[in-house]
């Protein structure tokens, strides 16, 4: 372990350096601050699902939170056009009108999120290195791009979230690393290095409940990305993944025309990406056996495919279309073993000690399937994803999506609209939607209940 944090270290010690003090002194940060306050309340309403827990609902099935949270973001000179310090914290808290259902119960309704903590050290005038907590860069598509191979886990609540779009990256966990980058007019290389701080043991838990750094250090990881701006009308990356697992990404965007994009995505995989049923525990449970885990991967070659276009209109809207595939999906009769069992497990038995069993087996099932998606996985193997960002001259924005999984036809829809207030104040944006998981009971979208939430808040500028 000694060993792995060493590059971890070196970044650090820079701080022994003589610091300015302007970074020092706090003038630079509040010069520099995005800060914001969030309030919020959302109303949520779920149909009855095929989980049971003791005989009960897995799920309220009607409930109103009110959720309240606090960003600061900023960044000031450590030493003058060599070292920069950025960082972003969140204070995030929840209050739920309704007793949690067994699914959703959170170890803590109150939490500070290290969005980023990143000393930036400048080597030459296209040579940088980057240590500290880190995001990691994302790719060209909305719903799940394969090019983003260093992907965490979520690290917001269970049973309610703040719901602005500019906070979804906030709620995936950033990663401890460090990250050499040489940034030229033809291209960017790049070299991230990501330890093993954690190990996960806890699988029966939503991601949630687990600390950072399971959420994002629990492997060791390498990424060497390459992107090349010499191709007129593209963009072509390749990115490369050692440690644990290995991947490969190819990715291009091409302007077709000044404003319609094409992009494209390939990976592939020398194992699983994400943890899969496993038939034959289910089986062991059927004959009493108990194994100790249903889930697991397998050193089994995949294969991700995201090709997408987007257009931008004369007025600055932006209307986009995704299809997603990736082989190691559940087909539908594999993803129907998941709610068969289920469906077993909650048969009662004579024996309380056996229902008990059974019901412990429906924690980790749940908690299987939501990590899974809380890593921005989908278990399907074929989606379609449209989008739009619609801009008014008032300053307000409506942005629908849909979701499809083209295989067993489940479907998430949402809407979001913000608006700033400025006759009330300048700093002031009020922001409201809606969404649905829409589908068969045993579907992916909906396998934990058919659910409509509606939520409406305000985001205030400090």
């Amino acid at each position: 372990m000694k060993t792995r944090l060493m590059f971890l270290v070196i970044p650090f010690s820079l701080f022994s350096l003589n610091l300015q003090a302007s970074c020092l002194s706090g003038d630079e940060v509040i010069e520099n601050r995005d800060a914001a306050l969030f309030l919020q309340t959302s109303y949520i309403n779920r149909t009855p699902s095929v989980w049971k827990i003791a005989g009960e609902n897995a799920y309220t099935a009607k409930n109103v939170l009110h959720d309240a949270g606090v960003k600061f973001n900023s960044r000031c000179a450590v030493i003058e056009n060599k070292l920069d310090l950025d960082f972003s914290l969140y204070g995030l808290t929840y209050y739920s009108w309704q007793m949690p259902g067994w699914f959703e119960k959170d170890n803590h309704r109150s939490r500070i999120l290290l969005d980023q903590l990143q000393l930036e050290y400048t080597l030459s005038d296209d040579l940088r290195l980057e240590g500290g907590k880190l995001q990691p860069k994302t790719g060209m598509f909305f719903l799940k791009s394969p090019s983003s191979l260093l992907s965490n886990y979520y690290a917001g609540f269970k049973e309610s979230r703040l719901y602005d779009p500019a906070m979804k990256s906030a709620y995936s966990e950033s990663l401890w690393g460090t990250r050499l980058i040489k940034d030229s007019r033809d291209y960017t290389l790049s070299l991230t290095v990501a330890p093993q701080l954690a190990q996960i043991r806890q699988r029966y838990e939503s991601s949630s409940n687990w600390s950072s750094n399971q959420r994002a250090n629990a492997s060791e990881r390498y990424l060497l990305s390459y992107t090349d701006y010499r191709l007129a009308g593209h963009t072509p990356s390749v990115n490369l993944l050692l440690g644990d697992s290995r991947s490969i990404a190819l990715s291009d965007s091409f302007n077709a025309t000044p404003q319609f994009v094409i992009n494209a995505e390939l990976a592939l995989h020398s194992t699983q990406q994400w943890r899969h049923f496993s038939p034959e525990k289910a089986a062991e449970v059927e004959g009493y056996a108990f194994p100790s885990s249903l889930y697991g991967t397998q050193d089994k070659e995949g294969v991700e495919l995201a090709i997408g276009g987007q257009y931008t209109t004369d007025r600055f809207d932006v209307l986009g279309v995704e299809y997603y595939f990736q082989s190691e999906g559940y087909s539908r009769a594999q993803w129907q073993q998941h709610a068969d069992f289920v469906r077993y497990l909650n048969t009662e038995t004579p024996y309380s000690s056996l229902n008990d069993a059974f019901d412990a087996y429906k924690y980790l099932m749940a908690a299987e399937i939501s990590n899974a998606a809380n890593r921005g996985n989908l278990q399907g193997k074929h989606y379609l994803n449209t989008y739009a960002s619609l801009r008014y001259e008032n300053g307000a924005t409506v942005q629908p999506f849909m979701v499809l999984n083209m295989v067993d036809y489940s479907t998430m829809l949402g809407l979001h609209y913000s608006t700033p207030l400025e006759r009330f104040d300048e700093n002031l944006e009020l922001y409201a939607g809606s969404w649905a998981a829409l589908g068969r009971d045993d579907a992916e979208f909906s396998l934990f209940g058919k659910t409509l939430g509606v939520y409406f808040g305000f985001k205030y500028l400090l």
